[in-house]
């Protein structure tokens, strides 16, 4: 079965004749099935007439086995200390200028608190500036770039993990940060945008807040910093809708089951409960 992936459908500045979009064309037409990991390239696709019919939503998966429930933290903070978490690769659409505005706020509540980022990318001396700028670089831990195999024992340093993303108008991410988030047991707050405002469930299975809002940011933070209880009952119900829905081994079946051509929706695009 031929199949067409993308996290990114935007293809400019080749000729559409021959370039992308004729690729694309001819690919989607020769495709039983395209598959894709959210509603928003989901919608881009359906834009290619070739497309209809075709289009199938699985977002993305991760292996929970990386994430054991009594893994050590590698990145511990001192006794007493909250830790507020960041995974990403400091891209302009990460929202790093709101998480650092959100821990400024929280910081002043509670001193005990430290922000710890996981990642290296072009908005590191922006964000470096504005932590010492607001004088809070000090709570701060930045680690850089780190192999993946290093990521499960810095999100077992996290309390509480964030998603700040900012409002973007064509917010079309399957953030794979998030569902490792949840994988490892961690209470968590993002935006709500795109996708995101479907796989969390808010006061279920995380917190929701506005995007670009770093005031609410800092509340919902601010709010599971006081309550440890609700911190773990977020986080338990995080892993269980990663564990019930979001396994590779869970979309490897729904890809093979594809691959059997079960009947997909009446509108041709199978939604997937994300």
């Amino acid at each position: 079965m031929p199949r067409w992936s993308s996290n990114r459908p935007n293809t400019v500045g080749w000729p559409t004749a021959r370039g992308p979009r004729g690729v694309a064309r001819r690919v989607f037409g020769a495709a039983s099935a395209l598959v894709t990991l959210s509603r928003a390239i989901a919608a881009y696709l359906h834009r290619y007439p070739a497309a209809e019919g075709r289009v199938h939503v699985i977002p993305d998966g991760v292996n929970p086995d990386r994430f054991p429930p009594d893994l050590e933290p590698s990145c511990p903070g001192p006794p007493g200390t909250f830790t507020l978490g960041f995974v990403g690769s400091l891209k302009p659409w990460h929202g790093l200028p709101i998480l650092v505005q959100a821990f400024d706020m929280l910081h002043r509540r509670h001193p005990n608190s430290r922000l710890l980022i996981v990642g290296d990318g072009p908005e590191r001396v922006g964000l470096e500036a504005d932590l010492a700028a607001r004088g809070v670089a000090e709570s701060v831990h930045l680690t850089g770039a780190v192999p993946p195999g290093q990521v499960p024992g810095l999100l077992a340093s996290m309390d509480v993990a964030v998603a700040p993303y900012p409002n973007l108008p064509d917010f079309y991410f399957s953030p794979l940060k998030v569902f490792e988030y949840m994988a490892a047991g961690l209470a968590v707050v993002a935006s709500r945008i795109g996708q995101l405002a479907e796989l969390i469930q808010d006061g279920a299975n995380g917190v929701l807040c506005p995007a670009g809002d770093p005031g609410a940011l800092a509340e919902a933070v601010d709010r599971l910093c006081r309550d440890p209880g609700m911190r773990a009952r977020l986080g338990q119900a995080a892993r269980a809708t990663v564990l019930r829905d979001h396994t590779w081994d869970g979309v490897v079946r729904r890809i093979l089951a594809l691959a059997r051509r079960e009947p997909a929706g009446e509108s041709g695009c199978v939604e997937v409960q994300i």
